[in-house]
């Protein structure tokens, strides 16, 4: 099932349960403007147990969702896993506006914890996400979910943000396949020292992981070079490739 939504976020321990609270909120609020159809549910980030030194996951929700949700923290952009999801998806941006020359809807921010975020990225979010009569961001979402008195607010937010997501669905990006995503390149890890300016860290650089297909970390052949290597999987019809001799273009739509 192609999720609705898809939350990406680097909350762990006691604070995972605020992130499911909010995804149950969120969800609720979906169904309550969309029904109860399966096709409108979302999917919640699941990290735990997963050994990033090996690589990245095989399947990310950021590989078909209609819209990604990130939960902006300072440890988000720390975690090798979040920032492939937002690699995953920038590149889903990228191949809608090359292939049809309509532009997708970003990812849905959402400023989860404001300690070591950028300033700029905090009045960005807050930007998109207009005036919701509240005091965020500088009163971060999970603050507002566990303030009884900041129920209203937290509310506010909420719709706006479920406002961004429909938005998002229905000029969502074309889906990837677990072969696609073997050209990537992931997005750079943000540095303690330099959190004054957060547009560099959103640059791609090469995958930290190791490269399943040559057998060393940081290759980055072209994906021409990378489509003809003589150990690289059968050539398929891609977003990459060419067509030949009496194929016609690929013009997927948003989800196949």
């Amino acid at each position: 099932m192609v999720p609705y939504f898809f939350i990406s976020h680097a909350v762990s321990g006691s604070g995972r349960q605020d992130v499911e609270h909010f995804r149950a909120d969120l969800q609720a609020e979906i169904r309550g403007r969309l029904g109860r159809d399966p096709r409108f549910d979302g999917a919640l980030a699941d990290y735990r147990g997963l050994d990033v030194g090996v690589g990245p996951p095989p399947n990310t929700p950021a590989m078909n969702c209609r819209s990604l949700i990130v939960l902006y923290s300072q440890e988000y952009f720390h975690s090798p896993p979040c920032t492939y999801d937002l690699a995953v998806f920038d590149e889903r941006m990228s191949w809608r506006l090359h292939r049809t020359g309509e532009a997708s809807v970003a990812p849905v921010g959402v400023v989860w914890n404001t300690i070591g975020l950028p300033v700029r990225l905090a009045e960005e979010t807050a930007r998109q996400s207009e005036s919701t009569g509240s005091d965020y961001p500088r009163r971060s979402i999970s603050q507002l979910l566990r303030d009884p008195a900041a129920r209203g607010g937290y509310i506010k937010v909420l719709r706006s943000v479920a406002d961004r997501v429909l938005t998002a669905a229905d000029r969502s990006p074309p889906t990837m396949t677990a072969r696609d995503v073997g050209y990537l390149t992931s997005f750079r890890s943000m540095s303690r020292t330099s959190l004054a300016s957060w547009d560099m860290h959103l640059a791609p650089v090469p995958v930290p992981w190791h490269n399943r297909r040559t057998g060393s970390p940081q290759d980055t052949a072209s994906i021409g070079a990378a489509l003809e290597r003589p150990d690289s999987p059968p050539r398929t019809r891609s977003w990459f490739s060419s067509p030949g001799e009496g194929e016609r273009p690929i013009l997927r739509g948003p989800h196949g």
